[in-house]
């Protein structure tokens, strides 16, 4: 009630402030808000709970992009302006009790009144974990596949995939009426502890494009599919060729970047390792 007490709704303005926060998606239809009132989003909890904080409606809560139903999230990028006295370790903090636990604000910190979330970002990184067998603590967080995958010609054919390419057969048919190009970075697969995790930055996804990519390397490891098909498909530019789709509970989005030096160092210097795990230190 304090916290309330020193709002001033009548400030000039407002504030603008980054929020970098975790969530485990598995309730969710992914972060962003929907029309109807009782499809749970994690950015309609967020403003709902935001509002209850500054007591006010009058706020704009704006994320770096969308996420799958089910996806969870390592660190995820939002911006908040509202007219509040509150300093951003009050907003955090007021936050994070208001949330419920599979939400949590990571580091809150005054940012520049021209930041957006969504359209200064210049690339994504996701995450996705498959499991070799069952796993009981990881079966919210990984697709468990009992049949061996072979790991080595999986990460062969991942040079396939990276640079500027058009993603057509990987798209979804409401995506045809746009740029289906998309350049990929990074994508890189390891074998940690019994997981394969395989890492994707791009300069943006289109719907289903990780889950597809995942989908399509575990055919190549488990022989349903040849390299040299999927070059085909690369080239085909039609619309549904890939049947493969990897569920949505082995994925993480992990950070979104702000900075080309930022985005080119991110894979050299975050280990790939299991998730959930910590991606963002402690904040504001």
């Amino acid at each position: 009630m304090a916290e309330r007490a020193r709002e001033d709704s009548s400030a000039p303005g407002g504030s603008r402030f980054r929020l970098d926060l975790e969530f485990e998606g598995t309730g969710y239809r992914g972060w962003q808000k929907q029309g109807e009132k009782e499809i749970k989003t994690v950015q309609g909890v967020l403003l709902e709970r935001a509002a209850e904080l500054f007591a006010s409606q009058e706020l704009e809560l704006q994320g770096n992009g969308r996420t799958d139903a089910g996806v969870h999230a390592l660190a995820y990028t939002a911006h908040l302006q509202v007219k509040t006295r509150l300093t951003a370790a009050e907003i955090k903090a007021g936050l994070n009790r208001l949330l419920p636990k599979d939400i949590a604000i990571l580091a809150c910190q005054p940012a520049d009144p021209r930041f957006h979330a969504r359209h200064h970002c210049l690339g994504r990184s996701y995450l996705y974990q498959i499991a070799q067998g069952q796993r009981a603590f990881m079966r919210r967080y990984a697709w468990a596949l009992d049949a061996p995958l072979d790991v080595a010609l999986m990460r062969q054919a991942t040079p396939l995939f990276i640079g500027m390419h058009d993603f057509a057969a990987f798209a979804e048919k409401q995506e045809l009426k746009k740029s289906t190009k998309v350049l990929v970075d990074t994508l890189r697969l390891e074998e940690v502890g019994g997981m394969i995790l395989v890492r994707v930055v791009a300069s943006h996804f289109l719907w289903h494009l990780v889950r597809r990519l995942v989908g399509t390397l575990a055919a190549i490891g488990s022989g349903k599919l040849a390299m040299g098909e999927v070059q085909v498909m690369l080239a085909s530019g039609q619309i549904h060729s890939i049947p493969w789709l990897a569920p949505a509970h082995g994925l993480f989005f992990e950070k979104a970047f702000y900075g080309r030096e930022e985005m080119a160092s991110f894979d050299q210097t975050v280990p790939l390792t299991p998730a959930p795990r910590p991606l963002v230190a402690d904040g504001a």
